[in-house]
């Protein structure tokens, strides 16, 4: 369970072509163009002013012509701010085009509930799209008090509510730093906090000798700690991006380790994907 930052190009590309495959008409020299947009996006972060958003989009065109080209993306909500857009475009197959849709954002303030809107054109048209829910908590003082070792978040497959974070880490410092809980944008809601003291291994699920974080813990000294993190999403959101961070203690202070944000993605369909997914034909 490494950090996922794309979807499995074959699977999402396969999917929309195996639907496409039931028509004749399809990939036929004359079939039209037809775009997938990838949303439905849960997103829940803990951020400072300073440090970006690294939101994304895929967006996937079957039987591309010469205009299968975006000619610009905007993804908008108030409180965010778009500081620059980028994108790749990788040829799945003669007759299928990927488009990475890259947003570095950052937040002016907190958000709640929102609900941005993705505005993308091609030579051919222009549509906005529901990009999905965004929640967002920006935390006065970010610190760097432990030492991430690993991380293992993230996954694609078949669409599920629940998920799992989970990172492990090292205290680099003199004395004892709290491990008082994760903290979350508020989209998500945390099942199960659990951790283990110098772990031998480190596994994609909690591990039975995991215990339940129920008052902080001292990490002391050179000690390293497996810290996991169980949450679920609404049903309504396919995809989440989820950046949560440590809520720590050092010698009287308080402060919040921010950690890389991880994405659970869609890439196994059952039925139709364009009866999930917006389409655009042109």
């Amino acid at each position: 369970m490494a950090i996922q930052g794309w979807f499995s190009r074959a699977a999402a590309s396969a999917a929309l072509l195996g639907v496409c495959a039931v028509s004749t008409a399809c990939g036929s020299p004359t079939a039209p163009s037809q775009w997938m947009v990838i949303n439905h996006w849960m997103i829940d972060a803990v951020t400072t002013k300073q440090v970006p958003l690294a939101l994304q989009c895929l967006l996937i065109d079957v039987n591309p012509t010469s205009q299968s080209v975006v000619s610009s993306a905007q993804l908008q909500t108030p409180g965010l701010h778009t500081r620059s857009f980028s994108q790749q475009e990788l040829q799945l197959a003669n007759d299928t085009v990927e488009f990475q849709l890259h947003f570095n954002a950052v937040a002016t303030r907190s958000i709640r509930g929102a609900e941005p809107t993705l505005t993308i054109a091609t030579p051919n048209w222009t549509h906005t799209f529901s990009f999905g829910e965004m929640d967002v908590t920006l935390v006065p003082k970010r610190v760097g008090w432990l030492l991430p070792l690993r991380s293992f978040a993230g996954e694609s497959g078949a669409f599920a509510t629940s998920h799992l974070f989970a990172m492990v880490v090292k205290n680099p410092l003199p004395h004892a730093v709290t491990f008082d809980g994760f903290a979350v944008g508020g989209g998500v809601d945390v099942e199960r906090t659990a951790y283990v003291v110098d772990p031998s291994n480190v596994f994609l699920t909690i591990p039975k000798q995991a215990k339940d974080l129920r008052a902080p813990i001292s990490i002391a000294p050179g000690q390293t700690v497996a810290l996991y993190c169980a949450f679920r999403q609404p049903s309504a959101y396919r995809n989440v991006y989820f950046q949560p961070a440590l809520r720590l203690t050092y010698q009287g202070q308080s402060g919040f380790e921010l950690t890389n944000p991880a994405l659970y993605t869609e890439t196994k369909f059952k039925g139709d994907p364009t009866a999930i997914y917006p389409t655009v034909n042109g």
